[in-house]
């Protein structure tokens, strides 16, 4: 019974995983376009010489997954030419990315004016590697350790 109580309380004390989907945007630098905005945002894009994609977006809801990517991802940056109030309204709730994300007007100067400010954005350094695999492989030996006792218990019993 304490193992079993040991093993459920290790449960609890692991936190939650986000996981809600594939990024389908993996570069760091992308530009939130639509139908009617893409070209433009290309064009500027390729002017200013900032290394940057355009994807166009077909719903809100696909802005909206693709920003939650952002919250997991500190060097992805953002600049939303379309979709404006959905943007906002994630920034509204995300305070913390209006440094790494933005918006404009469908206009030349404000999509320019804007990719060079977010491009001159220092993000930080790189992704972090051993903070998440010490952690996942200090909850796999525990873990592994635990089930090994109660298989070993169980089999001399």
């Amino acid at each position: 019974m304490k193992e079993a109580f040991t093993v459920l309380l290790m449960f609890l004390l692991v936190g939650g995983v986000a996981a809600h989907g594939i990024e389908i945007t993996p570069e760091s630098f992308i530009v939130i376009a639509d139908n009617s905005t893409g070209k433009l945002a290309r064009s500027v894009a390729d002017e200013t010489g900032v290394n940057v994609t355009v994807y166009r977006f077909q719903s809100a809801a696909d802005v909206e997954h693709e920003l939650e990517h952002a919250l997991g991802n500190p060097n992805k940056k953002i600049l939303a030419v379309a979709y404006q109030e959905t943007v906002k309204e994630f920034l509204n709730r995300h305070p913390e990315l209006s440094d790494r994300v933005a918006y404009c007007s469908a206009d030349e100067n404000s999509i320019r004016e804007n990719l060079l400010k977010l491009d001159s954005a220092d993000v930080g350094a790189g992704s972090d590697f051993l903070t998440p695999f010490s952690s996942g492989a200090l909850i796999g030996v525990i873990l592994g350790m635990v089930l090994g006792a109660l298989w070993m218990k169980r089999k001399i019993s």
